[in-house]
């Protein structure tokens, strides 16, 4: 195990994440904490209820001991959560679902102490209909990124109302026992997933029973939003009470941030609520106000929908916006664990924690990773090259390319420049005036020795197809489509090839990083 760290300024474009990263100063009224000077925060809530919520689902999806253990240790005042979520995907979706959850493990591990102990709970954002999120995975065939799909139709349903298709999922199944490499674990690690599929009746039911078969044996407590519904009644009647509110406190807070040099990811129309209505297929519809609720085609009141809001809480569902509030209402959160682009959005957030009267939790930064394999090691080592070149294969080629004529140009503008030395030496003693039209002489030279390097270059790197496969097939591994591997693959890829062992050694290296790092994995 070999590890490194990629610079932060390289991972995102973000800003604001970079210099939340960094502790700047003009952040304190954005964020009211930082992760490096870490407290409790102040909560109220009925930890009985969440508690007997958190049993009733993790025992329904069959979670192990030390899951039920950590969540009986939530009725305890010193017991506090450290939380992360995704939207679910097939197979835990991109690499960066799992380096959120090994995040909050390694936090709580790290944290723990005899006066507040802390425990590990994903939340699992099945009230998302984004069908991107899971309609395919990406895995590597013949060192290239490859797309397998799960066809479904587009319906804006819920993915916690979403039938999982088992056949569909089979069909992934078997394309990827087709294209993977035959390893020890293979066969066993494919036939548990069909087994857990098997078990599960929709999209966002698969995902945790998967996430519990990864992580349940480290104590990874799962949650839904719609089985906590009944308990986010007071948050849903705060939003129809004062129902363009929050719009207008995020797009306020989006105004400040722009006055502190900084690009707000959110800005609302502002006649929008933050909440859906779901329907009795569990499509999501939106909700705006105008002096009366609009949802769809439908019209309604404040009083009618207080009056749906108390006869079927289920048909209420927070937006990705209001959905921390949702967590943090219900939740004894110590701090919540979001990737770069969470980061931003949260930014925007603390007004609607004022809002409703909550204090925000302090934002801790994912920790994430680049996995490196021997046969990518050996390219970057024989080129001697950093990570960060293989981003843009072209111009490193082209780079690569020069290097192998750089030492016959460098003796040839040497020699260039030593014969236009003598020469406007010759030319000055003749006529001062003759300097100026030497010296645009030499720098017309350099240019077209330049030109004529770069043709050359350009040419050379078109002719060495060995260099070429053997750049090009680091940069699809380390950044598949040209973005960052943890963002494309899925985990299948390393499960197959290194067994549980894999997640064992991304543990063992976010044990040993600093907060936010992303580390270079060598295995």
């Amino acid at each position: 195990m070999n590890s490194v760290a990629l610079p932060y300024e390289f991972i995102t474009s973000e800003k604001i994440t970079i210099d939340y990263l960094n502790h700047a100063n003009d952040l304190k009224h954005v964020f009211p904490k930082h992760f490096s000077e870490p407290s409790v925060r102040k909560c109220n809530i009925d930890r009985q209820k969440i508690v007997n919520k958190l049993l009733e689902y993790n025992q329904r999806i069959d979670a192990p001991k030390r899951v039920i253990q950590n969540i009986e240790s939530l009725s305890q005042p010193e017991t506090y959560a450290v939380i992360t979520g995704q939207q679910p995907g097939l197979f835990s979706g991109p690499l960066y679902t799992v380096y959120k959850a090994i995040s909050i493990i390694v936090i709580c591990e790290r944290l723990s102490t005899q006066k507040c102990s802390l425990v590990p709970i994903f939340w699992n954002a099945s009230e998302d209909h984004d069908l991107s999120e899971v309609d395919h995975i990406n895995v590597f065939r013949e060192n290239e990124p490859f797309e397998i799909h799960y066809d479904c139709a587009s319906s804006d349903v819920a993915f916690s109302h979403m039938s999982l298709d088992k056949s569909e999922l089979n069909k992934m199944l078997t394309i990827i026992a087709d294209i993977s490499p035959n390893s020890e674990f293979k066969a066993l690690l494919l036939k548990k997933i069909n087994e857990i599929s098997q078990r599960s009746s929709t999209i966002g039911d698969f995902f945790s029973r998967f996430m519990l078969y990864l992580f349940g044996e480290l104590g990874l407590i799962m949650t839904e939003p719609h089985y906590l519904r009944d308990l986010m009644v007071p948050i849903f009647d705060r939003l129809i009470r004062r129902p363009t509110e929050c719009t207008r406190l995020l797009n306020a807070a989006g105004s400040k941030l722009n006055k502190l040099g900084y690009s707000p990811r959110i800005h609302k129309k502002s006649n929008l609520c933050n909440f859906f209505l779901l329907n009795d297929d569990g499509k999501r519809l939106r909700v705006t106000y105008n002096g009366k609720f609009q949802v769809a085609n439908e019209t309604f009141s404040q009083g009618e929908l207080l009056h749906l809001l108390d006869d079927n809480p289920s048909k209420f569902s927070a937006n990705a916006l209001t959905r921390p509030i949702t967590q943090d209402f219900l939740l004894p959160t110590f701090t919540y664990v979001a990737g770069p682009n969470e980061i931003a959005y949260q930014a925007q957030l603390k007004g609607l924690y004022d809002f409703f009267a909550l204090q925000m939790p302090v934002i801790f930064p994912r920790f994430g990773a680049t996995i490196v394999e021997k046969k990518i090691s050996k390219v970057l080592g024989k080129y001697n090259l950093e990570i960060q070149e293989l981003k843009s294969p072209e111009k490193l080629l082209k780079k690569l390319a020069k290097e192998k004529i750089d030492d016959a140009f460098n003796s040839f503008k040497s020699e260039v420049l030593t014969g236009m030395t003598k020469v406007t030496q010759q030319a000055e003693s003749i006529d001062e005036t003759l300097i100026g039209p030497c010296s645009l002489a030499k720098g017309r030279i350099l240019k077209t020795i330049e030109v004529l390097e770069d043709k050359i270059a350009s040419k050379l790197k078109e002719h060495n197809l060995v260099t070429r496969r053997q750049i090009t097939k680091a940069h699809n591994n380390l950044f598949p489509y040209g973005h960052l591997q943890e963002r494309q693959i899925n985990l299948l890829e390393y499960l197959i090839k290194f067994g549980a062992e894999f997640l064992r050694m991304v543990y063992e290296n976010f044990l040993e990083a600093d907060y936010g790092e992303h580390r270079v994995i060598k295995c």
